[in-house]
């Protein structure tokens, strides 16, 4: 209690205009990371290994005071002990619990628009887009009434190449039919899920990483789980169509919408997967790409 008055004293004597809005500045920014850092591990099992090693840290140091206050010194020592060694593997420790959240954090870094290839834009023409989208709805609200299970993923800026290697490539245009008879029961390509990009189906029965979140509806199921965890770690956007009950659901940054109807379904897919014009949009990925013979010439239509 001393300290704190003699801090506060300190502070306010010292006090100018300059130092002020040093301190706030200062403040706000810290509230600013731990928001970021708490928005990052909210809703997931990092938040309550987090709250675990903060419960750990305070027994840590509580007993290691108080144990000095009655002079228990051998006890002293062991949680003397217990902390320096802690606190000398906490980088490590950081590292492994939150990995998940660190990959999210750091996958999302690089889809931003500063870095990210345009090879990553789902469609490039609006025509093309429009009808890959109504080809989607038509299989999923075939799908839904006949209470066939489906899990397709479009892909928008994060490249999907690594859950593409998990299954059959197929590179196929996106039809219902297609879609319809790739989720067909018993037929070969009919577990996992679909990954749509560029206007192509590119591979079928590709496996999605799962949610390790609690706060998830009873019932939902394995697919379900697999779409809010591919939304996690990318930006895809995962269509989920119910075995059992038909419910058509849809899995963005983690969250999953249900209950919607055909034509709700398209319209927040026309607003999500709507092409974007990267033609004329600055990134590293085209900056550094290597240009092509004619284009180092300037051309060779006036050489020819």
């Amino acid at each position: 209690m001393v300290f704190l008055q003699r801090f506060f004293a300190d502070l306010f004597v010292n006090l100018t205009l300059g130092r002020g809005i040093s301190i706030v500045m200062d403040v706000a920014l810290t509230s600013l990371l731990f928001y970021a850092v708490l928005r990052l591990i909210s809703n997931t099992r990092a938040l309550q290994l987090a709250q675990g090693l903060v419960i750990y840290y305070l027994l840590v140091f509580g007993v290691e005071w108080l144990s000095l206050k009655v002079g228990l010194l051998a006890l002293n020592s062991v949680f003397s002990w217990l902390r320096s060694f802690s606190t000398s593997f906490l980088p490590l420790l950081l590292v492994m619990v939150f990995q998940p959240e660190l990959r999210r954090m750091l996958g999302r870094l690089g889809s931003s628009k500063l870095v990210s290839s345009d090879t990553h834009t789902q469609f490039t023409d609006v025509h093309d887009w429009e009808e890959s989208v109504d080809e989607i709805v038509k299989s999923v609200k075939y799908l839904s009434m006949n209470r066939i299970g489906a899990l397709i993923c479009l892909q928008r800026q994060t490249g999907l190449e690594d859950y593409v290697e998990t299954g059959v490539r197929l590179d196929a245009l996106v039809r219902a039919e297609t879609l319809s008879t790739l989720f067909y029961p018993n037929s070969a390509l009919h577990d996992g899920g679909v990954i749509i990009a560029s206007n192509r189906v590119l591979a079928a029965r590709c496996l999605f990483p799962l949610t390790a979140s609690a706060d998830l509806e009873r019932g939902l199921g394995t697919r379900h789980r697999a779409a809010i965890g591919i939304t996690e770690e990318t930006d895809s956007i995962v269509v989920v169509v119910s075995e059992q009950t038909g419910v058509i659901s849809l899995a963005v940054h983690g969250k999953l919408t249900r209950y919607l109807s055909p034509l709700e379904l398209r319209g927040m897919l026309l607003v999500m997967t709507k092409p974007i014009a990267s033609e004329h949009r600055f990134n590293l990925t085209g900056f550094f790409r290597k240009r092509k013979p004619n284009e180092q010439q300037g051309g060779g239509d006036g050489q020819a």
